[in-house]
This record gives structure tokens, C-alpha cells and sequence, in this order.
């Protein structure tokens, strides 16, 4: 059993919510808590609003907390916490009969003659340890107070069941603006998370898209790609195949007619993001030149992507490619930022809402570039995509990058 560690950047939470004026992040919402703690509140996603929460203070030097209930904590078989760790854990039960103190913690009861089971008693060994140097509160707003106490300035929330826990009435700021921004830089654990679902993401489309041919219809694709993640640990998210409209009408894969995949799957809640363009038989001369266009644009915008650029640049330097290369076809050429979600970037002007921004690019980005083809009438459709992890001077792949098309 290994403990459950922050995967949130503190470095860029701490920069974030100094230039927001806030104290601490109070998280109530499933995803948040996970990348807030690295702890997955199963509970949450069955509709227990509520069971759990963290706190991420601005002051990096104090540790996040999860909040939970005890016996989730032995349930789901959670470590004790060491002394000096990044996390500590505040468990709690629920109110005496005055309301003023916590219940007794709540374990399985022993089979009557029955042989020890030393699995259970290990998580019970770990909930009483961790009982033993944080007695348990009566209410998850109870210890919620005691981790707030001691700090100063704004709270922000992510939404109206974190507020409900504070439990003041009183408004607190949103968090999401927030959490957006401190998830386009990426963490040492955020990458190598990321690494490993990028990678997976692109075998599981690999396999799947060399698992058809003519005759074939684009959901066995999605099928084959949907059972290859599994296979590897992952959840697939969605695969596009095409066009809509061939899709929606027909939605064969056949002779003469390429398509392009866009396959997204994540892994351990990190999404991988991978668009390619399957040739089948002898395609349209229109249709290979737009492949090359892919391909141009995607190689100039990598060899260009690096930190102090913004994302409009990136976008400039496709286009231009292309063009003077004297391919006429539109592309949008543009990066959005993977992590937790297929786009976790910043919407402009902290908005509620999304409007897409032009934020300037930064190691530890991981970034998409789109580079479909907007072009018709030519057998087909084109698309390619990669991830790239910004590094200090540049960048490098999270995928094999080795097949920008395939054939069939």
C-alpha cells in the first residue's frame, strides 16, 4: 500500500492564488480532491456529496488535507501519514448524542471462530494510527474549521458543496478560474502520468486501427480502441472517426476513402490525446497532398515549440508553413493545453465559461497541436495530432510520433 500524495503543482497554486488573493483552495468536487490529494473519493462519483474534501493552502510549506470519513479511510485502505509529508489526513465519524464530540470509529465486526484476516487488519492498524495522532472529528465542517483556522484571506471554493461544508454563509470566490490555471503546468507526478497515457492512448489506437479493413465499420474501430485501452489500464473517453456526416450516413471504412481518428483514453485520470489519418487503397491525389500539409505543419510547429511563445504564435507558424510550402488549405494549427481534462487550459479573462485565450506557453505545459485539414471533396478527411511536453528549450514527444498516417 503506498500512501496517496499531492499530484497538484504547489509551486504554480502557491504563484496563482498569491496573484488572486487567495488563502487556501477548499475542493469538494471528485476530480479536484484527486489531483488536490491523489486520492480517488469513489464515494463522490456515487453521489455521497460531500464525503470527502481537501484543502490546498497557498503557503506550499503547509501540507494539502483530505478530509474524509474514518471508515472510508479503512475501507479504501489508506495509509497512515509520516511526519513531514506533503499530505496529512483528518478523518472523521459523526456527532455524539450532544453533538459535541465523535462517535466511536466504526470497523467490520470479527466472525465468531472464524481465521484472522490479516488484510483487514492491516487498514484497521493504519485508520487507528492515523486516529491516534488526529483524533477524529465529530463533522467533516468541524475539521474543515481547524485546518482554516489559522489562515488568512480569501477562500475559494468549486462550488456549492464545498461552501455547504464552510458552512458560514458567507460568498467565497470560485476556485475553477483558479484550478485552470494552475493545471497548464504539470507537476513531476502530473508528467509521469501523463507519459504513461499518451503512450497507451497511442498503442491502443495503433492496434485498433490495424485490427480493420474495407468492410469494417467505423464502430468496430471505436470498439477495438475502447477494448485496447482496457486491456492497458485505461478508460477510453471517445474516438471521432471522419466526418459526421459519413459517419452518421454510412460509416463503413472502404476502399478509396481515407479517414482520420481523433482517440482520446486517459489513464489514472491523465488523458492521452492522438489524431492520425488512415489511407485505405489508393487514395485521391487531393487527399495525399492534404496528408503532406498535415505532416508539414506538425513538424515546423514542434521544431518551434518552446517556452515564451504564446499559443497564437504557434498557430502563425503552421499556417505559414503550409502556405509556403503552396499548399492552399485551412488549418487551425492549434495548441490546447491535456492534463486532467482533453482541454484543462484557461479560459480568457479567468471567465466561467469557455472562450479560448492566448496564453503564453511555459515548461511543463503539455500542449495538443490540431492540425486537421478543413478541406472537402478530396476521399476523405485528414487529421494529426500529438502531445508535446514543453521542456526548457523546446520540446519532446509523449507519443510515438514515428507513423504521422497509416495504410490499410
Amino acid at each position: 500500500m503506498s500512501l496517496p500524495t499531492p499530484l497538484i503543482n504547489r509551486t504554480r497554486a502557491e504563484a496563482v492564488m498569491a496573484e488572486f488573493g487567495v488563502s487556501a483552495l477548499v475542493l469538494a468536487d471528485s476530480t479536484n480532491i484527486y489531483q488536490a490529494t491523489g486520492f480517488w473519493p469513489q464515494t463522490l462519483v456515487m453521489g455521497h456529496l460531500g464525503s470527502s474534501v481537501a484543502v490546498v493552502p497557498a503557503d506550499r510549506s503547509k501540507p494539502v488535507t483530505l478530509i474524509t470519513a474514518q471508515f472510508l479511510h479503512y475501507f479504501f485502505d489508506l495509509d497512515d501519514v509520516p511526519p513531514g509529508s506533503p499530505l496529512q489526513i483528518l478523518l472523521y465519524t459523526a456527532p455524539d448524542q450532544d453533538g459535541e464530540n465523535a462517535m466511536p470509529p466504526t470497523f467490520f465486526r470479527s466472525a465468531q471462530d472464524g481465521a484472522v484476516d490479516s488484510y483487514e487488519r492491516a487498514t484497521r492498524a493504519t485508520t487507528e494510527a492515523q486516529l491516534a495522532a488526529h483524533p477524529a472529528f465529530p463533522s467533516a465542517t468541524l475539521a474543515l474549521g481547524a485546518v482554516l483556522a489559522d489562515l488568512d484571506g480569501a477562500i475559494a471554493t468549486d462550488g456549492e458543496v464545498a461552501t455547504a461544508l464552510l458552512g458560514t454563509g458567507e460568498i467565497y470566490r470560485s476556485a475553477s478560474p483558479l484550478l485552470r490555471r494552475i493545471r497548464m503546468i504539470k507537476s513531476t507526478h502530473e508528467i509521469a502520468l501523463m507519459r504513461i497515457a499518451a503512450q497507451q492512448n497511442c498503442e491502443a489506437a495503433t492496434v485498433a486501427i490495424r485490427s480493420v479493413g474495407p468492410g469494417d465499420r467505423y464502430v468496430d474501430l471505436q470498439n477495438a480502441f475502447f477494448a485496447e485501452t482496457g486491456r492497458r489500464g485505461g478508460r477510453p473517453v471517445f474516438m471521432s472517426t471522419d466526418y459526421s456526416s459519413y459517419r452518421q450516413r454510412k460509416g463503413v471504412i472502404t476502399e478509396g476513402r481515407a479517414f482520420s481518428i481523433d482517440a482520446v483514453a486517459s489513464y489514472a485520470g491523465y488523458h492521452g490525446d492522438y489524431g492520425r489519418t488512415i489511407i485505405v487503397g489508393q487514395p485521391d491525389p487531393a487527399l495525399l497532398r492534404a496528408v503532406d500539409a498535415a505532416v508539414l505543419c506538425n513538424e515546423t510547429v514542434s521544431a518551434a515549440l518552446a517556452p515564451g511563445l504564446r499559443f497564437s504564435d504557434i498557430m502563425r507558424i503552421g499556417r505559414e508553413a503550409i502556405a509556403k510550402a503552396g499548399h492552399d488549405i485551412a488549418t487551425p494549427s492549434s495548441p490546447h493545453s491535456v492534463g486532467l481534462f482533453h482541454t484543462d487550459e484557461g479560459f480568457k479573462n479567468d471567465g466561467a465559461y469557455f472562450v479560448k485565450d492566448d496564453p503564453l506557453i511555459e515548461e511543463n505545459m503539455v500542449l495538443s497541436i490540431d492540425c486537421p485539414m478543413l478541406q472537402t471533396d478530396m476521399g476523405g478527411s485528414v487529421h494529426l495530432e500529438d502531445l508535446w511536453l514543453v521542456t526548457a528549450t523546446g520540446c519532446e514527444p509523449l507519443n510515438d510520433t514515428s507513423n504521422p498516417y497509416y495504410r490499410l
